[in-house]
């Protein structure tokens, strides 16, 4: 059982996440040969932290990190916290 606050386990990337991953590809000053979101994990705050494996081309995957707010005044906020790369599929996803 997860910790309240604590980070959930890897999960498979759901449409949610993609469109995430989308709006984030549209933030980064590079272009990928891909842009796929793979899988997840997420905590919940005030909000929700997402840290997303995404696969930019062959065996070569980045890790983004994303705030998304509670919903205010019928809106909800987008947060682009950060990108590193040199991952590979098998690395573990861990938050930074």
């Amino acid at each position: 059982m997860p910790l309240i606050g604590g980070w959930s386990g890897p999960k498979p990337a759901d449409e949610d996440v993609c469109m995430l991953t989308k709006w984030v590809k549209r933030k980064t000053d590079r272009r990928y040969k891909e842009f796929n979101a793979v899988e997840y994990r997420s905590q919940v705050v005030a909000g929700y932290n997402y840290v997303i494996k995404v696969q930019v081309g062959g065996n070569d995957y980045v890790h983004l990190m994303i705030f998304q707010s509670l919903v205010h005044d019928d809106k909800i906020t987008i947060e682009f916290l950060g990108v590193r790369g040199g991952y590979k599929r098998e690395d573990p996803l861990v938050p930074f």
